[in-house]
């Protein structure tokens, strides 16, 4: 068993999740990263054994019980343990409004962003519990102001709040905590003003085309490494919120244990 803390990540094939993985293993955890494509995973797990890291990719969806299944037990069969688990794995399609959704194409993005995150967080509870460990869902600044044609992406981030504060009534010896990001420059924002005005509204679309122009976009390092030390070092007065990478008190934790001068 490794003296390191060891982190499950999903999502961790591009953006915000890949910058994630590097940064938590620049200070010092084993990163067992997920995601569906085994490329993308496996250029990503050999960047940061490049700069001395340890990583570990699993290919693997997060809809499919078996896959979930598959990597905590590999994490803990080379690492002996869980410390750790970010469910940063989503999508945000369907971009559409009400009116115009398609059920069978929400009920897919669901089954992503909420039940997937559920199905991590069951198979990895028994070992989070035994490292009293912790849990961050990646959510969304949607989730508490919804936009026009977002509603599918801000109801499953909104049901993410609510089971984050699920697992802190039901799970004691575990830190679990809401994460938002802010708006980060990845593939999502491509979709976002790729979909136009007509499947979201002029404001909202004004609004991420505003973000662009103006250099407003985070670069995924800056989310990634409050989210990373979140899940090495949340503290329970921050337990069961929807925290912001900027938020002072995240801010402290990440000063104190992965400034950016470190990793």
């Amino acid at each position: 068993m490794t003296d390191k803390p060891t982190l499950i990540i999903t999502g961790a094939s591009r953006g915000l999740g890949a910058a994630t993985a590097r940064i938590a293993a620049g200070i010092g955890a084993n990163v067992v990263l997920m995601a569906r494509s085994a490329a993308d995973l496996e250029d990503v797990a050999r960047e940061i054994r490049a700069a001395g890291g340890t990583a570990l990719p699993v290919p693997g969806d997060v809809t499919h019980a078996e896959d979930c299944r598959r990597v905590v037990a590999v994490a803990v069969e080379r690492f002996g343990r869980v410390d750790g688990l970010i469910n940063n794995a989503g999508v945000i399609e369907p971009l559409a409004r009400v009116a115009d959704a398609d059920p069978d194409v929400w009920e897919a993005l669901l089954h992503v962003n909420l039940i997937g995150a559920l199905r991590m967080t069951c198979e990895a509870l028994p070992f989070l519990r035994r490292s009293q460990g912790r849990i961050v869902n990646v959510s969304s600044g949607v989730s508490l102001t919804p936009r026009a044609g977002f509603g599918a992406y801000a109801a499953s981030k909104g049901a993410l709040n609510v089971f984050t504060k699920s697992l802190v009534l039901e799970e004691p010896r575990i830190t679990s905590v809401a994460f938002r990001p802010g708006p980060v420059d990845t593939i999502m924002q491509d979709v976002i003003r790729a979909a136009g005005p007509a499947r979201t509204s002029d404001e909202t679309h004004a609004e991420f085309m505003g973000h662009k122009a103006q250099g407003t976009l985070l670069p995924p390092e800056v989310p990634g490494r409050a989210l990373a030390v979140l899940a090495l070092y949340a503290t329970r007065d921050i337990e069961g919120e929807l925290v912001s990478w900027k938020d002072e008190r995240v801010a402290a934790l990440v000063a104190r244990y992965a400034p950016a001068d470190r990793a």
